[in-house]
C-alpha cells in the first residue's frame, strides 16, 4: 500500500482493521462493514460495531450510490497537493457528506463537475480515482446525470 511519505496527496494509513476496505477499493469495489451481531452497517471501518460494540464484523459490498446530504467548497486545503491543485485550477475541492442508499453516511470528494452544479439531494455514484503520483486509488463520487 501507498504511504503518506511517497505521495504529494493525502493517503490513508492502512491498518489491519481497514485493509480489506482499501484492498477492495484498489479492485474498484466499495465495501461497508456489517456487524454479525446486530446487522448494522458502518463506514469508515472500525474495530467494533458503533451500535452494539461487537467485534464480530464482516464486509458487504455497497452499490456506491446515494445522495448529497451536505457539502462545502474547500478553497484553502491544508495539504500541499490539494492546495497546489486548487491554486493551479482555481476550482475548489468539493467535500460532501453523502447518505448512501444502504443507510450509512460517508464523507468524500465530489469530482468531475463544476462547483455551481452541486446541490443537496443530488444523486451520486462512487468512482475510483488514482491518487496523483502513486499507484493507489481513492473512492470519490460523481453526480448521477
Amino acid at each position: 500500500m501507498a504511504t503518506q511519505r511517497k505521495a504529494p496527496w493525502p493517503l490513508p494509513d492502512v491498518a489491519n482493521v481497514d485493509k480489506p476496505f482499501w484492498d477492495a477499493v484498489q479492485d474498484e469495489k466499495f465495501l461497508l462493514q456489517k456487524c454479525r451481531e446486530c446487522g448494522r452497517l458502518q463506514y469508515l471501518p472500525r474495530p467494533v460495531c458503533v451500535d452494539c460494540f461487537s467485534m464480530d464484523l464482516d464486509w458487504q459490498e455497497s452499490e456506491g450510490t446515494g445522495k448529497i446530504y451536505s457539502f462545502t467548497h474547500v478553497f484553502a486545503p491544508v495539504r500541499p497537493g490539494p492546495r497546489k491543485q486548487v491554486s493551479e485550477t482555481g476550482v475548489p475541492i468539493i467535500l460532501a457528506a453523502i447518505d448512501l442508499d444502504e443507510g450509512v453516511r460517508a464523507m468524500s470528494e465530489i469530482v468531475d463537475c463544476k462547483p455551481e452544479e452541486i446541490r443537496t439531494g443530488h444523486r451520486v455514484r462512487v468512482c475510483f480515482c488514482k491518487a496523483p503520483g502513486v499507484d493507489f486509488k481513492l473512492p470519490k463520487f460523481r453526480l448521477v446525470k
